[in-house]
């Protein structure tokens, strides 16, 4: 079963394959553009990374809260 955040980064991928080429896209009624796509499908991928043990040790430190 995959988690949330994979589902996510299928999502987003899934997204930028169909819209090559095409600067904004409404997903789930919101205007982003390819640029706003990218940056989410990072995000998931580096919390997809980071849960299965892939993402470097000091990547991985949350300093958010400092």
């Amino acid at each position: 079963m995959a988690t949330f955040a994979e589902d996510m980064v299928e999502k987003y991928q899934a997204l930028l394959m169909a819209n090559a080429g095409v600067k904004n896209v409404s997903v789930d009624g919101q205007n982003l553009t390819l640029d706003d796509l990218e940056e989410k499908l990072e995000y998931w991928s580096r919390k997809v990374a980071a849960a299965n043990g892939t993402r470097p040790r000091v990547l991985q430190i949350n300093l958010e809260n400092s």
